[in-house]
């Protein structure tokens, strides 16, 4: 148990007692920056593969929004079927700023800004609702942004999208210069937004606003009642969560380079869920390892045709079998069991 108890109406980021990892911080973080030196390595030990570097950008672009969605499933406990609509909002909102001549980082900024302000919107209803009938109102919330997305013609360019989203200019470091028009130079800037929202994520759940969270994950009704304005909390994470999945949808389409409503359709906001269970919600690293299983393994299986899909399942239900937790939770319980050993 961790920090002590505010007497009286708690206010946002109120101290309340809640379970820490049985892992050391300093292991987990070791864990943590090896995982960010192998992704700086990516490109200098395997040089010339544009394939493998446009997969990996990929997967950075679905970890974004996954992290925001592991906030809000991992750490708070409520599940969101419309993740990945708010990052649609997002996305067009980035697409019409930089098609306008908006430079890249407003741009992204104003992304982030309208995905929360919706989030927002919608979690102030939505979010008086418990369990299921939750989740069926942001399934309910992701349908209604598709159709927009879809049938906005003048706005979001309807079914086909808004096609010739410009890449960011090249940026002059000095002693290099990162073309955002290729993918070693885009694979970098998706490195950066994931490695900012990642350090964002962890600020959050290493503050007292982040134990918070995980006492009403854990006892909604014992937070409430030392003091805790639980609506407040949750409505603050939901906002948060859809501002990062705005961030994402952003990078993707920029990606992408066109923005079209398939790439915000419920199946992807279901992906995005999927992605969180099998990195392990409540880890810092699993939406990462969760985005490369999801999206990379099925294409550097492409080799095997029509097996891809059977072996990849296979993978699936082993992970579901064998890690309940997820791949985060089978490798801190692997810790725990080598320091137990030592």
């Amino acid at each position: 148990m961790s920090g002590a108890v505010e007497q009286g109406p708690a206010p946002l980021g109120a101290r309340v007692p809640v379970a820490r990892s049985a892992a050391p911080r300093s292991f987990a973080w070791l864990g943590i920056l090896a995982v960010f030196a192998a992704a700086c390595a990516v490109p200098v030990l395997l040089p010339g593969q544009p394939y493998l570097l446009q997969i990996l950008t990929l997967a950075l672009c679905y970890a974004v929004p996954a992290m925001g969605l592991n906030l809000l499933f991992g750490y708070a406990g409520l599940v969101s079927l419309g993740q990945m609509g708010f990052a649609g909002v997002g996305a067009y909102t980035a697409a019409l700023l930089l098609k306008g001549g908006v430079p890249f980082l407003p741009a992204l900024g104003c992304a982030a800004v309208a995905g929360g302000l919706v989030g927002l919107l919608v979690g102030i209803p939505c979010l008086r609702l418990r369990s299921h009938f939750f989740i069926i109102v942001t399934l309910a919330v992701g349908m209604i942004l598709f159709s927009l997305f879809n049938n906005l013609d003048g706005l979001t360019g309807g079914a086909e999208g808004l096609p010739g989203i410009p890449r960011p200019q090249p940026l002059d470091l000095g002693f290099a210069v990162l073309d955002f028009r290729r993918p070693l130079g885009f694979y970098w800037l998706a490195l950066a937004v994931f490695a900012a929202v990642f350090l964002l994520q962890a600020a959050v759940v290493r503050s007292d606003f982040g134990r918070v969270l995980a006492a009403i994950r854990q006892d909604e009704a014992l937070a409430a009642a030392r003091g805790v304005n639980v609506f407040a909390h949750k409505l603050a994470v939901f906002a948060l969560s859809a501002a990062i999945a705005g961030i994402g949808g952003a990078l993707k389409v920029v990606l992408l380079r066109a923005a079209a409503p398939l790439s915000f359709e419920l199946g992807e906001s279901i992906n995005l869920v999927l992605i969180v269970l099998l990195g392990g919600p409540g880890f810092l690293l699993g939406p990462l390892l969760g985005s490369l299983l999801f999206v990379a393994l099925p294409e550097f299986l492409r080799a095997a045709n029509e097996w891809r899909l059977i072996v990849f399942g296979l993978v699936l239900v082993v992970l579901a079998l064998g890690a309940p937790k997820g791949i985060s939770g089978l490798l801190a319980g692997l810790l725990r069991r080598v320091r137990r050993a030592a």
